[in-house]
């Protein structure tokens, strides 16, 4: 991988960590392209891709010296987190320090986010001149509503986490010394649950997002699940009284 990207897969959870809080995290060039790496080798066996990042900063966004040196551009950037949002499986971002900028993007493409109190998010791109990356605008509209979405481009005024989490925008919220409990109880349930189930509706449910909704392949997905050997595992452990032990299958 790379000293500023590491990536590890423990049993069924692929784990990403940003890992240059010198640099805020910020990504650039050669970031990106392990970022990408990573996900591309994420075996069918895993059912969750879980985002964390060193330091006080989650992440700064796109390396703006990268960027006005020409070695990247935002597109790059783009690119990867569309990558991570369009992942069949669900995506968690586990966010222990404040976000910056296009950190938002990082952020806001996973399906999930769990932050810590006392933490900020600001993206200041109209204090500088910058318009954000327009398929980030249309994710976070999407995922969190314009009215938020308004206050957090057209303002660049820093937002709590603890106000973030009131408008939906995190899924869960602790503080620092209870995030290592908290997250791996996150992480138990979300990779034990049926993955052809969860793999369906979480297609489903980003079809409908994307404007992309077709209800006959939608159906197909379901009926899949119907027909499934998960199902009848499911249902035999809720009568046995114990954990399934589902097979993708």
């Amino acid at each position: 991988m790379t000293d500023s990207v590491r990536f590890k897969i423990n049993d069924v959870v692929a784990e990403l960590t940003l890992s240059a809080p010198s640099r805020r995290n910020a990504i650039g060039a050669h970031e990106i392209t392990a970022v990408k790496s990573a996900l591309a080798s994420i075996p069918d066996t895993c059912r969750l891709l879980v985002v964390r990042a060193e330091g006080p900063v989650f992440c700064a966004g796109a390396n703006l010296k990268e960027i006005t040196d020409g070695v990247m551009d935002g597109d790059d950037f783009q690119s990867m987190t569309n990558t991570i949002a369009a992942l069949d499986i669900p995506s968690l971002a586990i966010v222990e320090g404040d976000v910056f900028g296009g950190g938002a993007e990082l952020l806001f493409s996973c399906d999930f986010r769990l932050g810590v109190t006392t933490k900020t998010l600001k993206i200041p791109a109209a204090a500088v001149g910058l318009c954000y990356p327009v398929e980030g605008i249309e994710r976070m509209t999407q995922r969190l509503g314009s009215t938020l979405v308004r206050r957090l481009l057209l303002t660049t005024m820093p937002m709590p986490f603890e106000e973030l989490h009131q408008h939906g925008a995190f899924d869960w919220m602790v503080s620092s010394d209870d995030v290592n409990e908290r997250s791996e109880e996150i992480i138990a349930l979300l990779k034990d649950l049926a993955p052809l189930s969860v793999r369906a509706m979480l297609a489903i449910i980003k079809s409908v997002e994307q404007g992309q909704f077709d209800r006959q392949h939608a159906q197909a997905q379901a009926d899949q699940c119907s027909a499934s050997e998960d199902l009848q595992e499911g249902l035999r452990a809720m009568r046995e009284k114990r954990k399934p032990t589902f097979k993708n299958q």
